[in-house]
């Protein structure tokens, strides 16, 4: 197995905060190993400790878990609790009205990206404000492609009226200098993700802000030209500036049933 992380990390490298220590008790802080999953496949979870990354698979008795999430393991890297999150998206599974699907957990930041030129959408960006909200993740506005608009602060201005506290950036995407206002929330241990429609240039964000690191997990790829998610086989990076960037389809997929719900 090709390691994301190279090996030893440290725990706070890997996103643990104060939150997670809290939920510790006495006889935890004995013989524990702490774990984040770092990618969710069919068969298991990708986990990453200070030392190492193993698989573990699924097992009938563990809990639903998802990219992001932290996990106590005992020295023989057996499954011990599941530590309660920060931040949890989820939608509801296909076809189910109860049923929720995990997408991504713990996420300290998420990039909220829509283009100055056609995709411009207030009520859009507020519908992924309300997502951020009920996930109880920090929101930062990032509109893009501001070189292709002739009204930037015209259509700023009407972003911000959403709510006179909100975080905007204005970038183009291919030009890193414009992209210095976003490392603020990307430095060592912060988890961040992205949303935004298709064709307002996430990709390009993300290989921009990951500089060379990208071309290495080749590239973070957007939905195909048939509108199919093209997934990354994994879906945690680290960041030039220590940040953990947390790439997931499901993050575009609430996003779609959010849309159609609305």
């Amino acid at each position: 197995m090709h390691s994301i992380f190279t090996h030893p990390i440290a725990i706070n490298e890997l996103g643990w905060k104060t939150y997670f220590q809290q939920q510790l008790t006495l006889e935890e802080y004995d013989g524990i190993i702490f774990g984040r999953v770092i990618a969710h496949h069919r068969s298991g979870y990708i986990v990453c400790t200070e030392q190492q990354e193993f698989h573990l698979e699924h097992h009938i008795s563990y809990p639903a878990m998802t990219v992001g999430d932290w996990l106590l393991l005992d020295e023989q890297l057996t499954f011990v609790r599941l530590l309660e999150r920060k931040s949890l998206f989820s939608r509801k599974a296909p076809g189910s009205k109860l049923e929720e699907q995990y997408i991504a957990a713990n996420v300290d930041t998420v990039f909220i990206v829509c283009s100055l030129n056609f995709d411009f959408n207030l009520s859009r960006i507020e519908r992924y404000l309300t997502l951020v909200n009920e996930a109880k993740a920090e929101a930062v506005i990032v509109l893009t492609k501001a070189d292709l608009c002739d009204d930037v602060d015209d259509k700023r201005q009407q972003v911000q009226s959403l709510d006179p506290f909100l975080m905007i950036e204005t970038v183009n995407a291919l030009d890193a200098e414009s992209l210095q206002g976003l490392q603020s929330w990307c430095g060592t241990g912060q988890t961040v993700a992205f949303m935004g429609s298709s064709g307002v240039g996430k990709s390009t964000l993300v290989n921009t802000l990951m500089q060379t690191q990208a071309q290495a997990t080749g590239g973070i790829r957007e939905d195909d030209s048939k509108g199919r998610h093209t997934t990354t086989s994994r879906s945690m990076h680290k960041m030039p500036k220590g940040g953990l960037l947390l790439d997931t389809p499901g993050m575009r997929e609430i996003q779609l049933t959010a849309s159609e719900e609305a």
